[in-house]
Protein backbone atom coordinates (compact mmCIF):
# COMPACT_ATOMS: atom_id res chain seq x y z
CA UNK A 1 0.00 0.00 0.00
CA UNK A 2 1.38 3.42 -0.62
CA UNK A 3 -0.05 6.91 -0.72
CA UNK A 4 1.75 9.26 -3.31
CA UNK A 5 1.71 11.79 -6.02
CA UNK A 6 2.00 10.24 -9.43
CA UNK A 7 2.63 12.55 -12.17
CA UNK A 8 4.08 11.97 -15.50
CA UNK A 9 6.69 14.03 -17.60
CA UNK A 10 4.24 17.12 -18.52
CA UNK A 11 3.10 17.03 -14.53
CA UNK A 12 -0.30 15.73 -15.15
CA UNK A 13 -1.91 13.96 -12.72
CA UNK A 14 -2.29 10.39 -13.55
CA UNK A 15 -4.24 8.63 -10.34
CA UNK A 16 -7.62 6.62 -11.85
CA UNK A 17 -8.76 3.43 -12.30
CA UNK A 18 -5.52 1.72 -12.81
CA UNK A 19 -4.23 3.24 -9.74
CA UNK A 20 -6.78 1.80 -7.20
CA UNK A 21 -7.22 -1.29 -6.48
CA UNK A 22 -9.21 -3.38 -3.53
CA UNK A 23 -9.81 -7.34 -1.79
CA UNK A 24 -12.46 -8.50 0.13
CA UNK A 25 -12.18 -9.88 3.36
CA UNK A 26 -12.70 -13.60 2.20
CA UNK A 27 -9.71 -12.76 -0.08
CA UNK A 28 -7.67 -11.62 2.67
CA UNK A 29 -8.36 -14.85 5.04
CA UNK A 30 -7.77 -16.67 1.93
CA UNK A 31 -4.41 -15.05 1.29
CA UNK A 32 -5.50 -14.38 -2.57
CA UNK A 33 -3.25 -12.15 -2.92
CA UNK A 34 -4.30 -10.87 -6.24
CA UNK A 35 -5.41 -7.43 -6.20
CA UNK A 36 -8.39 -6.28 -7.99
CA UNK A 37 -8.71 -3.16 -10.41
CA UNK A 38 -11.77 -1.10 -9.53
CA UNK A 39 -14.55 -1.39 -11.85
CA UNK A 40 -14.46 1.64 -14.51
CA UNK A 41 -16.97 0.10 -17.05
CA UNK A 42 -20.20 0.41 -18.31
CA UNK A 43 -22.63 -2.05 -19.43
CA UNK A 44 -24.90 -3.08 -16.11
CA UNK A 45 -25.30 0.41 -14.39
CA UNK A 46 -28.86 0.12 -15.45
CA UNK A 47 -29.15 -2.48 -13.58
CA UNK A 48 -29.47 -0.54 -10.14
CA UNK A 49 -32.32 -2.92 -8.42
CA UNK A 50 -31.52 -6.43 -6.51
CA UNK A 51 -33.52 -8.18 -9.06
CA UNK A 52 -31.56 -7.22 -11.99
CA UNK A 53 -28.31 -7.21 -10.73
CA UNK A 54 -28.87 -10.69 -9.49
CA UNK A 55 -29.48 -10.91 -13.29
CA UNK A 56 -33.04 -11.57 -12.35
CA UNK A 57 -32.16 -14.45 -9.83
CA UNK A 58 -34.08 -12.81 -7.37
CA UNK A 59 -37.78 -11.54 -7.48
CA UNK A 60 -39.37 -8.92 -5.42
CA UNK A 61 -42.57 -7.66 -4.69
CA UNK A 62 -42.66 -5.44 -7.44
CA UNK A 63 -41.30 -2.53 -6.06
CA UNK A 64 -37.62 -1.49 -5.13
CA UNK A 65 -36.49 -2.50 -1.95
CA UNK A 66 -39.66 -4.88 -1.24
CA UNK A 67 -38.78 -8.61 0.26
CA UNK A 68 -37.05 -10.86 -1.73
CA UNK A 69 -36.85 -14.31 -3.05
CA UNK A 70 -34.67 -16.57 -4.84
CA UNK A 71 -36.12 -17.84 -7.92
CA UNK A 72 -33.83 -21.25 -8.03
CA UNK A 73 -33.27 -22.87 -4.87
CA UNK A 74 -30.43 -22.30 -3.19
CA UNK A 75 -28.23 -24.31 -0.12
CA UNK A 76 -27.80 -23.32 2.80
CA UNK A 77 -23.89 -22.12 3.49
CA UNK A 78 -24.50 -21.43 6.97
CA UNK A 79 -25.31 -24.37 8.79
CA UNK A 80 -25.63 -23.62 12.17
CA UNK A 81 -28.07 -21.73 13.90
CA UNK A 82 -29.33 -18.41 12.26
CA UNK A 83 -33.04 -16.52 12.69
CA UNK A 84 -34.05 -17.03 9.35
CA UNK A 85 -35.45 -13.83 8.31
CA UNK A 86 -33.74 -13.69 5.09
CA UNK A 87 -36.09 -11.12 2.96
CA UNK A 88 -34.70 -8.53 3.37
CA UNK A 89 -30.55 -10.07 3.63
CA UNK A 90 -29.59 -9.31 0.06
CA UNK A 91 -29.73 -5.46 0.49
CA UNK A 92 -27.41 -5.97 3.14
CA UNK A 93 -23.44 -6.06 2.77
CA UNK A 94 -22.30 -8.70 4.97
CA UNK A 95 -18.40 -8.65 6.57
CA UNK A 96 -17.05 -11.05 4.02
CA UNK A 97 -18.52 -8.70 1.36
CA UNK A 98 -16.60 -5.21 2.54
CA UNK A 99 -13.40 -4.03 0.21
CA UNK A 100 -10.51 -3.19 1.43
CA UNK A 101 -8.54 -0.98 -0.69
CA UNK A 102 -5.53 0.24 -1.79
CA UNK A 103 -5.32 3.66 -3.24
CA UNK A 104 -2.48 5.88 -4.15
CA UNK A 105 -4.83 9.07 -4.02
CA UNK A 106 -8.59 9.56 -2.16
CA UNK A 107 -10.91 7.27 -4.29
CA UNK A 108 -15.05 8.87 -3.92
CA UNK A 109 -17.64 7.34 -6.43
CA UNK A 110 -21.01 8.69 -6.88
CA UNK A 111 -23.31 6.63 -8.02
CA UNK A 112 -27.30 8.34 -7.92
CA UNK A 113 -30.10 6.93 -9.86
CA UNK A 114 -33.21 8.69 -10.25
CA UNK A 115 -36.26 6.53 -10.66
CA UNK A 116 -39.98 6.90 -12.53
CA UNK A 117 -42.39 6.62 -9.89
CA UNK A 118 -40.68 8.20 -6.82
CA UNK A 119 -37.86 5.51 -6.68
CA UNK A 120 -34.24 6.91 -6.13
CA UNK A 121 -30.82 4.58 -5.09
CA UNK A 122 -27.93 6.79 -3.76
CA UNK A 123 -24.10 5.24 -3.25
CA UNK A 124 -21.38 7.07 -2.03
CA UNK A 125 -18.08 5.67 -1.36
CA UNK A 126 -15.14 7.05 -0.08
CA UNK A 127 -11.48 5.43 0.27
CA UNK A 128 -7.74 6.70 1.10
CA UNK A 129 -4.65 5.42 2.30
CA UNK A 130 -3.83 7.76 5.57
CA UNK A 131 -0.30 6.23 5.35
CA UNK A 132 1.00 3.95 3.37
CA UNK A 133 0.16 0.93 5.23
CA UNK A 134 -3.12 2.61 6.71
CA UNK A 135 -6.18 2.53 4.57
CA UNK A 136 -9.86 3.60 5.54
CA UNK A 137 -12.99 4.64 3.99
CA UNK A 138 -16.33 4.12 4.48
CA UNK A 139 -19.87 3.79 1.93
CA UNK A 140 -22.84 5.08 2.83
CA UNK A 141 -26.34 3.49 0.62
CA UNK A 142 -30.10 4.57 0.59
CA UNK A 143 -32.99 3.67 -1.21
CA UNK A 144 -36.18 5.01 -1.38
CA UNK A 145 -39.49 3.78 -3.23
CA UNK A 146 -42.63 5.48 -3.56
CA UNK A 147 -46.04 3.17 -3.45
CA UNK A 148 -46.73 2.05 -7.00
CA UNK A 149 -50.42 1.26 -5.92
CA UNK A 150 -53.15 3.33 -3.77
CA UNK A 151 -50.34 6.13 -3.04
CA UNK A 152 -51.69 9.21 -2.12
CA UNK A 153 -48.84 11.49 -3.83
CA UNK A 154 -45.39 11.65 -3.59
CA UNK A 155 -43.05 10.96 -1.23
CA UNK A 156 -45.74 8.36 0.33
CA UNK A 157 -43.07 5.36 0.58
CA UNK A 158 -42.82 1.79 0.40
CA UNK A 159 -40.31 1.59 1.07
CA UNK A 160 -37.06 3.18 3.01
CA UNK A 161 -33.81 2.04 3.46
CA UNK A 162 -30.21 3.52 5.13
CA UNK A 163 -26.86 1.90 5.01
CA UNK A 164 -23.70 2.86 6.53
CA UNK A 165 -20.30 0.14 6.27
CA UNK A 166 -17.17 1.64 8.13
CA UNK A 167 -13.87 -0.15 7.83
CA UNK A 168 -10.12 0.03 7.86
CA UNK A 169 -7.14 -1.53 7.48
CA UNK A 170 -3.79 -1.63 8.59
CA UNK A 171 -0.59 -4.08 7.39
CA UNK A 172 2.82 -3.55 9.24
CA UNK A 173 6.10 -2.49 7.31
CA UNK A 174 7.29 -5.78 7.54
CA UNK A 175 4.01 -7.16 6.23
CA UNK A 176 3.95 -9.73 9.11
CA UNK A 177 0.82 -8.45 10.59
CA UNK A 178 -2.48 -7.52 9.55
CA UNK A 179 -5.66 -6.43 11.49
CA UNK A 180 -9.06 -5.48 9.73
CA UNK A 181 -12.12 -3.23 11.19
CA UNK A 182 -15.57 -2.72 9.63
CA UNK A 183 -18.60 -1.88 11.25
CA UNK A 184 -21.79 -2.12 9.03
CA UNK A 185 -25.62 -0.91 10.14
CA UNK A 186 -28.74 -1.09 8.19
CA UNK A 187 -31.62 -0.17 8.63
CA UNK A 188 -34.74 -1.25 5.84
CA UNK A 189 -38.50 -0.04 6.82
CA UNK A 190 -40.92 -1.56 4.22
CA UNK A 191 -44.33 -0.16 4.58
CA UNK A 192 -46.50 -3.09 3.81
CA UNK A 193 -49.70 -3.08 1.72
CA UNK A 194 -50.30 -7.02 1.39
CA UNK A 195 -51.10 -7.17 -1.85
CA UNK A 196 -54.08 -5.96 -4.34
CA UNK A 197 -57.48 -6.88 -3.39
CA UNK A 198 -60.30 -6.41 -6.54
CA UNK A 199 -64.20 -7.55 -6.18
CA UNK A 200 -64.68 -10.85 -6.99
CA UNK A 201 -65.73 -11.22 -10.65
CA UNK A 202 -63.74 -8.06 -11.37
CA UNK A 203 -61.62 -8.33 -14.77
CA UNK A 204 -58.25 -8.98 -14.63
CA UNK A 205 -57.33 -5.82 -15.40
CA UNK A 206 -58.51 -4.08 -12.16
CA UNK A 207 -55.15 -4.82 -10.63
CA UNK A 208 -53.33 -2.77 -12.90
CA UNK A 209 -55.20 0.44 -11.85
CA UNK A 210 -53.51 2.79 -9.67
CA UNK A 211 -55.78 3.24 -7.07
CA UNK A 212 -56.81 -0.32 -7.20
CA UNK A 213 -57.50 -1.06 -3.54
CA UNK A 214 -54.92 -2.74 -1.28
CA UNK A 215 -55.18 -4.99 1.88
CA UNK A 216 -52.98 -3.26 4.52
CA UNK A 217 -52.94 0.53 5.46
CA UNK A 218 -51.07 1.44 8.37
CA UNK A 219 -48.69 -2.14 8.70
CA UNK A 220 -44.61 -1.30 8.62
CA UNK A 221 -41.72 -4.45 8.69
CA UNK A 222 -38.62 -3.30 9.25
CA UNK A 223 -35.06 -5.35 9.50
CA UNK A 224 -32.36 -3.71 11.43
CA UNK A 225 -29.02 -4.85 11.39
CA UNK A 226 -25.54 -3.89 13.09
CA UNK A 227 -22.28 -5.94 12.67
CA UNK A 228 -18.95 -5.65 14.09
CA UNK A 229 -16.08 -7.60 12.63
CA UNK A 230 -12.39 -7.73 14.02
CA UNK A 231 -9.74 -9.43 12.11
CA UNK A 232 -6.10 -10.10 13.21
CA UNK A 233 -3.57 -12.17 11.57
CA UNK A 234 0.36 -12.56 12.35
CA UNK A 235 2.83 -14.49 9.64
CA UNK A 236 5.86 -16.48 11.47
CA UNK A 237 6.62 -17.74 8.02
CA UNK A 238 4.39 -17.90 4.57
CA UNK A 239 3.94 -21.26 5.71
CA UNK A 240 2.58 -20.74 9.06
CA UNK A 241 0.66 -17.42 9.79
CA UNK A 242 -2.03 -17.42 13.07
CA UNK A 243 -5.15 -15.30 12.81
CA UNK A 244 -8.10 -14.80 14.91
CA UNK A 245 -11.57 -12.64 13.82
CA UNK A 246 -13.87 -11.90 16.13
CA UNK A 247 -17.78 -10.82 14.68
CA UNK A 248 -20.63 -9.65 16.40
CA UNK A 249 -24.10 -9.46 14.68
CA UNK A 250 -27.25 -8.14 16.12
CA UNK A 251 -30.16 -8.27 13.73
CA UNK A 252 -33.88 -6.58 15.00
CA UNK A 253 -37.17 -7.83 12.74
CA UNK A 254 -40.35 -5.97 13.60
CA UNK A 255 -43.73 -5.86 12.03
CA UNK A 256 -46.51 -3.68 13.47
CA UNK A 257 -49.71 -2.95 12.33
CA UNK A 258 -51.47 0.03 14.39
CA UNK A 259 -54.42 -0.22 14.45
CA UNK A 260 -55.42 -2.85 11.62
CA UNK A 261 -58.99 -2.49 10.01
CA UNK A 262 -60.55 -5.35 11.43
CA UNK A 263 -63.16 -5.15 8.76
CA UNK A 264 -60.59 -6.79 6.03
CA UNK A 265 -60.22 -10.10 6.44
CA UNK A 266 -56.60 -10.20 6.24
CA UNK A 267 -55.43 -11.85 9.61
CA UNK A 268 -56.11 -15.82 9.67
CA UNK A 269 -56.15 -15.21 13.49
CA UNK A 270 -55.78 -12.61 16.33
CA UNK A 271 -54.17 -14.39 19.67
CA UNK A 272 -52.82 -11.09 21.69
CA UNK A 273 -54.40 -7.80 20.87
CA UNK A 274 -57.51 -7.47 19.16
CA UNK A 275 -57.02 -4.51 17.34
CA UNK A 276 -53.49 -3.63 16.77
CA UNK A 277 -49.81 -5.93 16.03
CA UNK A 278 -46.58 -5.27 17.46
CA UNK A 279 -44.42 -8.39 16.57
CA UNK A 280 -40.73 -8.20 16.93
CA UNK A 281 -37.81 -10.56 17.79
CA UNK A 282 -34.00 -9.66 18.29
CA UNK A 283 -31.10 -12.64 17.67
CA UNK A 284 -27.99 -11.36 19.04
CA UNK A 285 -25.04 -13.32 17.79
CA UNK A 286 -20.77 -13.70 19.24
CA UNK A 287 -18.90 -15.89 16.87
CA UNK A 288 -14.96 -15.91 17.76
CA UNK A 289 -12.76 -18.01 15.40
CA UNK A 290 -8.96 -19.17 15.65
CA UNK A 291 -6.93 -20.82 12.85
CA UNK A 292 -3.50 -21.30 11.60
CA UNK A 293 -2.98 -20.96 7.60
CA UNK A 294 -0.17 -20.70 5.04
CA UNK A 295 1.21 -20.90 1.64
CA UNK A 296 3.30 -23.29 0.34
CA UNK A 297 4.41 -23.10 -3.15
CA UNK A 298 1.15 -22.91 -5.04
CA UNK A 299 -0.83 -24.86 -2.21
CA UNK A 300 -3.04 -22.71 0.55
CA UNK A 301 -4.29 -24.55 3.51
CA UNK A 302 -6.77 -22.74 6.60
CA UNK A 303 -7.83 -24.76 9.69
CA UNK A 304 -9.96 -23.82 12.36
CA UNK A 305 -12.53 -23.70 15.48
CA UNK A 306 -15.64 -21.58 15.97
CA UNK A 307 -16.94 -20.62 19.26
CA UNK A 308 -20.67 -19.52 18.50
CA UNK A 309 -22.77 -17.77 21.13
CA UNK A 310 -26.45 -16.82 19.97
CA UNK A 311 -29.09 -15.12 22.07
CA UNK A 312 -32.73 -14.94 20.74
CA UNK A 313 -36.20 -12.97 22.28
CA UNK A 314 -39.19 -12.93 20.97
CA UNK A 315 -41.51 -10.04 22.75
CA UNK A 316 -44.07 -12.68 23.43
CA UNK A 317 -41.82 -15.39 25.08
CA UNK A 318 -41.59 -15.59 29.11
CA UNK A 319 -37.57 -15.99 28.32
CA UNK A 320 -34.49 -15.76 25.93
CA UNK A 321 -33.22 -18.55 23.54
CA UNK A 322 -29.73 -19.32 24.21
CA UNK A 323 -27.51 -21.44 21.43
CA UNK A 324 -23.83 -22.53 21.75
CA UNK A 325 -22.27 -23.94 19.19
CA UNK A 326 -18.81 -25.35 18.76
CA UNK A 327 -17.12 -26.10 15.37
CA UNK A 328 -13.99 -26.86 13.22
CA UNK A 329 -13.51 -26.43 9.43
CA UNK A 330 -10.37 -26.42 6.85
CA UNK A 331 -9.72 -24.87 3.67
CA UNK A 332 -7.71 -25.64 0.99
CA UNK A 333 -6.65 -24.68 -2.45
CA UNK A 334 -4.23 -25.04 -4.64
CA UNK A 335 -3.83 -23.30 -7.99
CA UNK A 336 -2.17 -24.81 -10.75
CA UNK A 337 -2.04 -21.31 -12.47
CA UNK A 338 -4.17 -18.03 -13.04
CA UNK A 339 -6.80 -20.05 -14.77
CA UNK A 340 -6.67 -23.71 -13.10
CA UNK A 341 -7.47 -24.41 -9.60
CA UNK A 342 -8.76 -27.11 -6.82
CA UNK A 343 -10.27 -25.77 -4.09
CA UNK A 344 -11.80 -28.22 -1.24
CA UNK A 345 -13.52 -26.69 1.95
CA UNK A 346 -15.93 -27.84 5.42
CA UNK A 347 -17.37 -27.24 8.58
CA UNK A 348 -18.53 -29.53 11.08
CA UNK A 349 -20.59 -28.34 14.53
CA UNK A 350 -21.18 -30.53 17.19
CA UNK A 351 -24.34 -31.88 17.39
CA UNK A 352 -23.77 -33.50 13.76
CA UNK A 353 -24.57 -30.45 11.36
CA UNK A 354 -21.95 -29.99 8.68
CA UNK A 355 -21.01 -28.67 5.35
CA UNK A 356 -18.06 -29.70 2.67
CA UNK A 357 -17.16 -30.04 -0.48
CA UNK A 358 -15.27 -28.35 -3.25
CA UNK A 359 -14.75 -27.37 -7.10
CA UNK A 360 -12.40 -27.62 -9.64
CA UNK A 361 -11.72 -24.87 -12.52
CA UNK A 362 -10.07 -24.42 -15.60
CA UNK A 363 -10.78 -22.51 -18.94
CA UNK A 364 -12.40 -25.45 -20.34
CA UNK A 365 -14.86 -26.80 -17.62
CA UNK A 366 -16.05 -26.50 -13.69
CA UNK A 367 -17.51 -29.31 -11.42
CA UNK A 368 -18.29 -28.42 -8.01
CA UNK A 369 -20.36 -30.42 -5.42
CA UNK A 370 -21.24 -29.46 -1.77
CA UNK A 371 -22.99 -31.49 1.33
CA UNK A 372 -25.05 -30.12 3.59
CA UNK A 373 -26.86 -31.36 6.81
CA UNK A 374 -28.04 -27.79 8.24
CA UNK A 375 -29.85 -26.30 11.92
CA UNK A 376 -33.86 -25.73 11.39
CA UNK A 377 -33.95 -21.65 11.36
CA UNK A 378 -34.75 -20.29 14.90
CA UNK A 379 -38.14 -18.64 13.50
CA UNK A 380 -38.72 -22.76 12.06
CA UNK A 381 -38.29 -24.08 15.63
CA UNK A 382 -39.88 -21.60 17.83
CA UNK A 383 -42.10 -18.53 17.56
CA UNK A 384 -45.09 -16.41 19.23
CA UNK A 385 -46.90 -13.30 17.70
CA UNK A 386 -50.07 -11.45 17.49
CA UNK A 387 -51.42 -14.11 14.44
CA UNK A 388 -49.03 -17.01 15.17
CA UNK A 389 -47.94 -19.32 17.50
CA UNK A 390 -45.74 -22.69 17.18
CA UNK A 391 -42.77 -24.75 18.78
CA UNK A 392 -41.74 -27.62 16.39
CA UNK A 393 -38.62 -30.20 16.66
CA UNK A 394 -37.84 -31.13 12.89
CA UNK A 395 -35.44 -32.88 12.02
CA UNK A 396 -31.96 -32.19 10.47
CA UNK A 397 -32.70 -31.01 6.63
CA UNK A 398 -29.85 -32.14 4.20
CA UNK A 399 -29.21 -31.13 0.47
CA UNK A 400 -26.33 -32.76 -2.00
CA UNK A 401 -25.67 -30.35 -4.48
CA UNK A 402 -23.73 -31.34 -8.25
CA UNK A 403 -22.95 -28.63 -10.81
CA UNK A 404 -20.66 -28.50 -13.87
CA UNK A 405 -20.21 -26.48 -16.83
CA UNK A 406 -18.78 -26.52 -20.09
CA UNK A 407 -16.80 -23.87 -21.50
CA UNK A 408 -15.44 -22.66 -25.31
CA UNK A 409 -15.33 -19.45 -26.47
CA UNK A 410 -13.49 -17.39 -29.32
CA UNK A 411 -13.56 -13.51 -30.61
CA UNK A 412 -16.93 -13.95 -31.81
CA UNK A 413 -18.94 -16.45 -29.25
CA UNK A 414 -18.64 -18.00 -26.20
CA UNK A 415 -21.06 -21.20 -25.43
CA UNK A 416 -21.20 -22.50 -21.86
CA UNK A 417 -23.34 -25.22 -20.97
CA UNK A 418 -24.04 -26.11 -17.41
CA UNK A 419 -26.20 -28.86 -15.72
CA UNK A 420 -27.13 -29.13 -11.73
CA UNK A 421 -28.32 -32.16 -9.65
CA UNK A 422 -29.63 -30.92 -6.21
CA UNK A 423 -31.25 -33.53 -3.91
CA UNK A 424 -32.47 -32.39 -0.61
CA UNK A 425 -34.34 -34.62 2.31
CA UNK A 426 -36.22 -33.11 5.57
CA UNK A 427 -36.66 -29.81 3.69
CA UNK A 428 -38.49 -27.43 5.21
CA UNK A 429 -40.91 -25.16 4.21
CA UNK A 430 -43.94 -22.76 4.80
CA UNK A 431 -47.05 -24.55 4.11
CA UNK A 432 -50.47 -23.20 3.00
CA UNK A 433 -51.67 -21.66 6.77
CA UNK A 434 -47.98 -19.86 6.64
CA UNK A 435 -46.62 -22.01 9.38
CA UNK A 436 -43.79 -24.09 9.00
CA UNK A 437 -43.57 -27.53 8.08
CA UNK A 438 -41.30 -30.29 6.76
CA UNK A 439 -41.56 -32.55 3.55
CA UNK A 440 -41.41 -35.94 3.93
CA UNK A 441 -39.08 -38.07 2.02
CA UNK A 442 -36.73 -36.48 -0.79
CA UNK A 443 -36.54 -34.28 -3.81
CA UNK A 444 -34.22 -33.64 -6.82
CA UNK A 445 -34.32 -30.75 -8.62
CA UNK A 446 -32.33 -30.78 -12.33
CA UNK A 447 -31.63 -28.08 -13.99
CA UNK A 448 -29.82 -27.57 -17.57
CA UNK A 449 -29.10 -24.39 -19.08
CA UNK A 450 -26.92 -23.06 -21.74
CA UNK A 451 -24.80 -19.49 -21.60
CA UNK A 452 -24.60 -18.26 -25.22
CA UNK A 453 -23.18 -15.07 -26.68
CA UNK A 454 -22.44 -13.66 -29.87
CA UNK A 455 -20.55 -10.57 -31.22
CA UNK A 456 -21.45 -9.67 -34.59
CA UNK A 457 -19.88 -7.21 -36.60
CA UNK A 458 -17.20 -6.14 -33.44
CA UNK A 459 -20.19 -3.67 -32.21
CA UNK A 460 -23.74 -5.85 -31.97
CA UNK A 461 -23.61 -7.85 -28.74
CA UNK A 462 -26.47 -10.53 -28.01
CA UNK A 463 -26.03 -12.67 -24.87
CA UNK A 464 -28.59 -15.43 -23.92
CA UNK A 465 -28.95 -17.60 -20.87
CA UNK A 466 -31.49 -20.30 -20.82
CA UNK A 467 -32.14 -22.67 -18.02
CA UNK A 468 -34.73 -25.90 -17.84
CA UNK A 469 -35.70 -27.09 -13.98
CA UNK A 470 -37.09 -30.63 -13.45
CA UNK A 471 -38.08 -31.66 -9.94
CA UNK A 472 -39.06 -35.52 -9.01
CA UNK A 473 -39.44 -37.39 -5.86
CA UNK A 474 -41.96 -37.68 -3.01
CA UNK A 475 -45.08 -35.60 -3.79
CA UNK A 476 -45.23 -33.99 -0.65
CA UNK A 477 -41.50 -33.03 -1.17
CA UNK A 478 -42.10 -31.74 -4.66
CA UNK A 479 -44.94 -29.34 -3.84
CA UNK A 480 -42.76 -27.86 -1.70
CA UNK A 481 -40.30 -26.58 -4.67
CA UNK A 482 -42.04 -23.31 -6.81
CA UNK A 483 -39.87 -23.01 -9.68
CA UNK A 484 -40.32 -21.82 -13.36
CA UNK A 485 -39.81 -24.58 -15.63
CA UNK A 486 -38.33 -22.42 -17.79
CA UNK A 487 -36.02 -19.26 -17.22
CA UNK A 488 -34.43 -17.12 -20.02
CA UNK A 489 -32.54 -13.81 -20.44
CA UNK A 490 -31.62 -12.48 -23.47
CA UNK A 491 -29.46 -8.64 -23.35
CA UNK A 492 -28.87 -7.49 -27.67
CA UNK A 493 -27.02 -4.28 -27.54
CA UNK A 494 -24.29 -2.20 -29.45
CA UNK A 495 -20.88 -1.07 -27.92
CA UNK A 496 -18.86 1.04 -29.64
CA UNK A 497 -16.09 4.04 -29.27
CA UNK A 498 -17.71 7.45 -31.15
CA UNK A 499 -16.41 11.41 -31.42
CA UNK A 500 -12.82 9.48 -32.02
CA UNK A 501 -12.84 7.33 -29.41
CA UNK A 502 -13.65 10.01 -26.75
CA UNK A 503 -17.66 8.97 -26.08
CA UNK A 504 -17.94 4.77 -25.24
CA UNK A 505 -21.80 4.41 -25.80
CA UNK A 506 -24.34 1.38 -25.52
CA UNK A 507 -27.97 1.22 -25.91
CA UNK A 508 -30.39 -1.87 -26.39
CA UNK A 509 -32.69 -4.10 -24.86
CA UNK A 510 -32.70 -6.28 -21.76
CA UNK A 511 -35.26 -9.04 -21.63
CA UNK A 512 -36.57 -11.86 -18.85
CA UNK A 513 -39.01 -14.69 -19.00
CA UNK A 514 -40.32 -17.23 -16.62
CA UNK A 515 -43.04 -19.38 -17.40
CA UNK A 516 -46.57 -19.78 -15.54
CA UNK A 517 -45.73 -21.09 -11.82
CA UNK A 518 -48.39 -20.99 -8.64
CA UNK A 519 -45.16 -18.91 -6.91
CA UNK A 520 -45.60 -18.83 -2.93
CA UNK A 521 -47.45 -15.78 -1.74
CA UNK A 522 -45.57 -13.48 0.62
CA UNK A 523 -46.80 -13.06 4.73
CA UNK A 524 -45.11 -9.60 5.78
CA UNK A 525 -45.85 -10.71 9.58
CA UNK A 526 -43.66 -13.53 9.24
CA UNK A 527 -41.23 -12.03 6.64
CA UNK A 528 -41.73 -15.29 4.91
CA UNK A 529 -42.90 -16.91 1.52
CA UNK A 530 -45.63 -19.67 1.73
CA UNK A 531 -47.51 -22.37 -0.27
CA UNK A 532 -50.57 -21.70 -2.55
CA UNK A 533 -52.59 -22.59 -5.30
CA UNK A 534 -55.60 -20.10 -5.52
CA UNK A 535 -53.08 -16.97 -7.80
CA UNK A 536 -51.36 -18.79 -11.14
CA UNK A 537 -48.67 -16.83 -11.92
CA UNK A 538 -48.82 -16.65 -16.01
CA UNK A 539 -45.83 -16.75 -18.14
CA UNK A 540 -44.33 -13.48 -19.28
CA UNK A 541 -41.40 -11.57 -20.66
CA UNK A 542 -40.70 -8.18 -18.91
CA UNK A 543 -38.33 -6.42 -21.30
CA UNK A 544 -36.57 -2.87 -20.94
CA UNK A 545 -34.30 -0.24 -23.13
CA UNK A 546 -31.28 1.10 -21.97
CA UNK A 547 -28.75 3.64 -23.36
CA UNK A 548 -25.33 4.13 -21.43
CA UNK A 549 -22.59 6.47 -22.04
CA UNK A 550 -19.02 6.51 -20.87
CA UNK A 551 -16.73 10.28 -20.74
CA UNK A 552 -13.53 9.28 -19.03
CA UNK A 553 -14.29 9.05 -15.18
CA UNK A 554 -18.06 10.09 -15.94
CA UNK A 555 -20.60 7.85 -17.07
CA UNK A 556 -24.60 8.01 -17.51
CA UNK A 557 -27.75 5.60 -17.97
CA UNK A 558 -30.93 6.17 -19.61
CA UNK A 559 -33.31 3.11 -18.82
CA UNK A 560 -36.95 2.70 -20.18
CA UNK A 561 -38.55 0.35 -17.96
CA UNK A 562 -41.06 -2.32 -18.82
CA UNK A 563 -41.12 -1.13 -22.69
CA UNK A 564 -43.68 -4.09 -23.94
CA UNK A 565 -46.36 -2.95 -21.12
CA UNK A 566 -49.80 -2.88 -23.13
CA UNK A 567 -52.51 -0.16 -21.76
CA UNK A 568 -54.33 -1.67 -18.40
CA UNK A 569 -51.82 -4.57 -18.51
CA UNK A 570 -48.48 -6.26 -17.05
CA UNK A 571 -47.52 -9.16 -15.04
CA UNK A 572 -47.08 -10.19 -11.62
CA UNK A 573 -43.85 -11.20 -9.25
CA UNK A 574 -46.34 -13.08 -6.35
CA UNK A 575 -49.73 -13.52 -6.18
CA UNK A 576 -51.74 -10.02 -5.73
CA UNK A 577 -48.08 -8.15 -6.25
CA UNK A 578 -47.94 -6.45 -9.41
CA UNK A 579 -44.38 -6.02 -11.42
CA UNK A 580 -43.14 -2.73 -12.29
CA UNK A 581 -45.23 -0.51 -14.66
CA UNK A 582 -43.20 1.44 -17.52
CA UNK A 583 -40.98 4.08 -15.77
CA UNK A 584 -38.14 6.04 -16.93
CA UNK A 585 -34.75 5.96 -14.96
CA UNK A 586 -31.53 8.28 -14.97
CA UNK A 587 -28.51 7.44 -13.21
CA UNK A 588 -24.94 9.14 -13.08
CA UNK A 589 -21.61 8.11 -11.87
CA UNK A 590 -18.75 10.32 -11.22
CA UNK A 591 -15.59 8.71 -10.04
CA UNK A 592 -13.35 10.91 -8.04
CA UNK A 593 -9.56 10.11 -7.87
CA UNK A 594 -8.26 12.98 -5.96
Amino acid sequence: MSQSNIVDDSTKQVYGPYTTFYQTFEDILNNKDNLVKVDSTIGTRYRFGMVEKSNYKYQNLGNLGTALRPVFYEIPTQVGIRSGYDAYVPYYMLAEQIQYFDTKSAYTPLDVVIGGGGRAVTNIKHERNITPYWNAGFHFKKINADKQVASSGRNDNQSASTAYYFHTDYQSPDGKYRGLLSLSRINHRVYEQGGIVIPEGEPINSYFDDNANVRLFNAQSRDFRVETNIYNHYKLREEFQLYQNFKYVQNRNFFTDKPFDTDIEYYDQVLINSDSTTDQTQTNQLINEFGIKGDYTKMFYRFFVKFRNVKHRNRYLPSEKLYFENSGGFELRYDFDSLQNIRGSGEYILGGFYRFGGSYFNKFFTVEYWRTQSRPAIIQDIYFGNHYEWENNFATPASDLLKGSLIYGNRFMRVEPFASLTNLQNNIYYDYDQTPSQAGGSAQILSFGLNLNFILARAIHWENQGIYTGITGDAEAVNALRIPELFVNSRLYYGGYWFGEKIYIMFGVDANYKSELFTPAYSPILQQFYLQDDFLVDAYVKADAFLEFQIEDFSMFLKLEHINQRPSNGYFTHPHYRGQPRVFDIGIRWMFFN
